[in-house]
């Protein structure tokens, strides 16, 4: 394997790992905000892909326009799922009523996407057009466009959580909604946000990686490999999943150079080593420590 190969694989990998890492850090935050693994998360990431090629290709806006209809149609929607989805069911004796609820808000968003766009996969140009050659190496502008929006984002997320009040505010009212509310924190205001945060995630994860796969219903699909990076890192750990993502991104990507057909079974294959070796996940005691 020679350097352009590998420079290739490797921008090919964190690119994809950086996309997985906007789907996984989406679950993470909505399990510390209200504790309930959402499995509608990938579908909701396929229904910004949907959303975006809509306002690109049927309603013609131009990109600034587009960006900013999208993140308001995002976090809409994110509201809207958190008082269907979540909020009836918040005070349910049963554990897994709302997981059982994520489940089905999964099934009736692939049926919507089918009914208002059809099954038939959709085509979406490269926001980014054009190839930067490296020696042998030629790299797409649009994995580089990823992996510096994403890295963006990502890092906004972090800096929200950790260096703004409002962030610590969020993160208070997800460690003990109780003692919160005796406070006076709105922990509706603070739950919308997280969910409109998470929608707004892999919404714009969806919009990225469009332009790479076909627009369809089995972008929804991309849930397992932010979920596997989720595991890898340590369930509940942001940093952890990002950290996990990327990983799986990586070896996703150098897989294909010995087989192309059962690169997800090798992506699989290391998350079950990883949960013999650390069941805990792979980064989380190390970064629970340091925390």
């Amino acid at each position: 394997m020679n350097f352009g190969i590998f420079l290739q694989l490797l921008v090919i990998g964190l690119s994809m790992g950086m996309i997985y890492a906007m789907i996984s850090m989406g679950i993470v935050l909505l399990v510390r905000a209200v504790g309930v693994l959402n499995f509608a998360q990938g579908d909701l990431f396929m229904l910004g892909a949907y959303v975006t090629y809509a306002l690109t290709y049927q309603a013609h806006l131009p990109l600034y326009a587009m960006a900013l209809v999208a993140l308001v149609i995002f976090a809409l929607f994110g509201t809207l799922f958190m008082f269907s989805v979540y909020w009836p069911l918040r005070r349910s004796t049963w554990s897994a009523t709302v997981l059982i609820s994520t489940l089905g808000a999964s099934v009736v968003i692939k049926e919507l996407v089918k009914l208002i766009w059809g099954t038939v996969p959709l085509v979406s140009e490269p926001i980014v057009k054009g190839v930067l050659v490296i020696g042998t190496a030629r790299l797409e502008y649009q994995y580089l466009f990823i992996i510096v929006i994403a890295s963006a984002l990502i890092l906004g997320v972090f800096c929200l959580f950790d260096k703004l009040y409002a962030g610590r505010v969020m993160q208070a009212a997800a460690q003990d909604k109780y003692a919160a509310e005796l406070l006076g924190i709105p922990t509706i205001l603070t739950t919308i946000a997280t969910y409109i945060i998470s929608m707004s995630l892999v919404g714009i994860g969806g919009y990225l990686v469009a332009p790479l796969f076909l627009v369809s219903t089995s972008l929804g699909s991309f849930m397992l490999k932010g979920f596997a990076g989720m595991v890898i890192g340590g369930i509940g750990n942001v940093k952890g999943a990002v950290l996990g993502s990327l990983l799986i991104g990586i070896i996703e990507s150098f897989a294909t150079l010995f087989t192309t057909t059962y690169k997800d079974a090798v992506v699989f294959m290391v998350l079950i080593v990883v949960l013999i070796v650390r069941p805990e996940g792979f980064f989380g005691q190390l970064i629970k420590e340091k925390a």
